[in-house]
């Protein structure tokens, strides 16, 4: 009696291609809200324009966390209090040890006590920051809102509902393991992939990032292309030689980065130390920005990939090989849309050749289909072409396949796509 051994190979790749998730997501973005390069005893006030642009409506709370960093040096003894539309609900008020004449960097985080930055549906929402400091003097004041909220996914990539929506990046610009003294030029590229055409002001906040440690007394300045326009000179207090950690928000007052549609754009920052030592300066960019989302259908017919090669038998005879099953769901929320193919090849040498063929004709140009998932698919032709199959693949030691996940019918563009966790090939020796 003759006894058949069956051998399932399971090979998993992940997601081949997008689904819609049922769940909610949840993003960050980032904005400098105010920087001044100039010495700060009294009280400022900043605008915040807070634009959301992803659907909260769902959600129970969206906003999971507003907060802003306020970062500087100081000298002094005395408080900095914060307020939200001067709302005494929102108030906090943060002391600063006494340092006497000691320029001392400081951070800390305002977070308003009343929630008042509280949106539950899409839209924009402005602000009034209250900044109160009394008795410290404050150099290179910056204050940046971060702010994480929760959402309900589009049905389909990024476009529905077609709100417009809000992005952060972050890019290292530019450092030095040296000790610098003198003017550096940094230059750097900003892309932004997105459209930015229906969007007006679509750059919503952009400023970089410089810090390290100095020695001395005396100012760093910022331009952007050399650009008078875009001048910034911020004071560092007097330290003498005692090394002294520095964070400065440089935030361009011209706007001079200001594209109005996608693509690269290239410039070069400027950065003039004067009468000071910095050691480890390092210069990053953040921006965010506001774009039109794709609109709905825009995805692509289908994607290929093929498997690496396989092993069936270690043995010169090779194997029969009976059909191929894959693991994963259709597209769609509660639809079956989209299809998945295959192709089959097998080889006596692991270098090839490698023909890919299927469906019914065996041929190159043809697939094998199944009309859903873990549904064995029979690795043959119809009766007349079987042969063709049989010759092409059968007692061979080698294999391997090719996968097309297509977002509707493979010819025409769907707004879904298949997604395929795994791939098994039924064969025996």
């Amino acid at each position: 009696m003759r006894i058949l051994r069956i051998t399932l190979l399971i090979v998993g790749f992940g997601a081949l291609a997008y689904a819609a998730l049922a769940a909610d997501q949840i993003k960050t973005t980032e904005s400098i809200i105010f920087s001044s390069d100039a010495v700060v005893t009294t009280a400022q006030s900043a605008t915040v324009n807070f634009y959301v642009g992803d659907n909260l409506s769902p959600v129970t709370s969206p906003i999971k966390s507003v907060y802003f960093v306020v970062s500087g040096v100081y000298t002094g003894n005395g408080t900095f209090a914060f307020t939200l539309d001067s709302d005494s609900g929102t108030l906090q008020t943060f002391t600063l040890p006494n340092v006497g004449g000691t320029p001392t960097p400081f951070e800390f985080i305002y977070n308003d006590p009343s929630g008042k930055i509280s949106p539950t549906s899409a839209g924009e929402y402005t602000y009034t920051l209250d900044m109160t400091p009394s008795g410290v003097t404050v150099y290179g004041l910056a204050v940046k809102m971060v702010e994480t909220h929760r959402y309900a996914p589009p049905v389909c990539i990024d476009g529905a509902p077609t709100n417009q929506k809000v992005k952060t990046t972050e890019s290292m610009i530019g450092g030095s393991d040296a000790m610098v003294n003198s003017q550096q030029d940094y230059s750097f590229t900003l892309y932004i992939g997105d459209n930015l055409s229906p969007v007006t002001s679509p750059l919503k906040s952009l400023h970089f990032t410089a810090s390290g440690v100095y020695t001395g007394s005396g100012t760093v300045t910022f331009t952007i292309d050399s650009d008078a326009g875009t001048q910034k000179q911020f004071t560092l207090p007097n330290v003498g030689s005692t090394p002294t950690p520095f964070e400065i928000e440089y935030q361009d007052p011209s706007g001079l980065i200001n594209p109005a549609s996608a693509g690269g754009y290239a410039y070069t920052l400027n950065v003039i130390p004067s009468g000071i030592s910095i050691y480890g300066l390092g210069v990053k960019m953040t921006e965010t920005h506001r774009y039109a989302p794709p609109a709905c259908g825009g995805m692509p017919i289908y994607g290929d990939l093929i498997s690496a090669i396989f092993d069936s038998t270690g043995d010169a005879q090779g194997a029969g090989y009976n059909s191929v099953t894959w693991k994963g769901i259709l597209g769609g929320p509660g639809t079956n849309e989209g299809k998945v193919r295959f192709q089959f090849a097998a080889s006596d040498s692991s270098s090839g050749p490698w023909t890919y063929i299927g469906g019914a004709t065996c041929q190159i140009g043809d697939w094998f289909e199944s009309a859903a998932p873990n549904t064995p698919i029979e690795l043959h032709g119809d009766v007349d072409n079987d042969a063709t199959c049989r010759d092409a693949w059968n007692n061979k030691r080698y294999f391997r396949y090719k996968i097309r996940v297509c977002s509707n019918d493979c010819t025409t563009a769907g707004v879904f796509t298949p997604t395929v966790d795994d791939v098994v090939v039924n064969w025996a020796p």
